[in-house]
């Protein structure tokens, strides 16, 4: 980038290949839905999430050419929202199951 903030320029095959990635794996996560994987299924949904998650910060947040400072608070980002999640399950596996009341 220079230094008056111009965006370089995507090609437009660039695009057109991130859209067939990201139908692909839409396709493999509503596939996966049909499949009985067992525990399995979770994960290979999660890996999925993180794949398309990934490519669209790539490609259009345009995270592979930003600065040092932009990808720090990104990957605080994720940091914080991991911390969330964690303290949401911690407080989830620390109660007791409470029985339906019928």
């Amino acid at each position: 980038m220079s230094a008056r903030g111009e965006q370089p320029i995507t090609p437009v095959r660039r695009y057109v290949a991130v859209l067939a990635a990201l139908l692909a794996l839409l396709a493999l996560s509503a596939g996966s839905a049909l499949l009985r994987l067992g525990a399995l299924n979770p994960v290979i949904n999660f890996a999925v999430s993180v794949s398309k998650t990934l490519l669209v910060m790539a490609v259009f947040m345009h995270e592979t050419s930003a600065r040092n400072l932009t990808r720090l608070v990104s990957a605080l980002g994720f940091l914080w929202l991991a911390i969330l999640i964690g303290l949401a399950l911690l407080d989830f596996m620390t109660r007791a199951p409470v029985p339906p009341p019928w």
